[in-house]
């Protein structure tokens, strides 16, 4: 049953992808033809490993302008590897653990901005920490199928998240 709900997810979410890739296709055009998806994930992750201890002591509402940056990389790789047919399993797998790293950081800047008042975000800090491990172990064990449960729990942990979010955290920020 969680296959067929996790399966149905990722149909509907290639729909959306599809949609949100068909507005990067002039940016796509313009980038050299050197540059790979890969390229663009590695330099995100970079971007944010270099800003994440600033931000950890320094959080502002600045520093989502910085996270706003790499979100934005992050849809360009993908767009990029599905628009110029450079799809790889290494990829997939690069780009999703990026994703993590860049959950966890935003995590913790937000945390910081709520004055660390909100001990709810370390068990979002610390879920993506352990879907992190468990992507590197799909990835090592060349087994995306145990994907099919990770999908609808993460869509639920994202669902209360973001549930968390708007009704507690930024009504504090904002």
């Amino acid at each position: 049953m969680l296959s067929k709900i996790g399966q149905n997810l990722s149909k509907f979410h290639d729909q959306l992808r599809l949609a949100k890739d068909k507005k990067f296709i002039p940016l796509v055009k313009i980038l050299p033809k050197w540059l790979t998806p890969n390229q663009v994930t590695i330099f995100r992750t970079v971007i944010l490993l270099v800003w994440l201890p600033y931000a950890i002591f320094h959080p502002s509402l600045s520093q989502i302008l910085v996270f706003l940056f790499i979100y934005f990389l992050d849809l360009l790789d993908g767009a990029m590897a599905r628009l110029k047919n450079k799809v790889t399993y290494f990829g997939g797998y690069l780009d999703h653990w990026s994703d993590k790293f860049s959950n966890i950081a935003i995590l913790i800047v937000l945390y910081g901005l709520t004055g660390y008042q909100f001990n709810f975000f370390l068990f979002f800090i610390w879920w993506d920490v352990i879907m992190a491990v468990w992507l590197a172990l799909e990835s090592y064990l060349a087994r995306p199928t145990i994907s099919y449960v990770r999908v609808p729990l993460e869509l639920v942990v994202k669902i209360i998240l973001w549930l968390f979010l708007l009704f507690k955290v930024f009504p504090i920020i904002l």
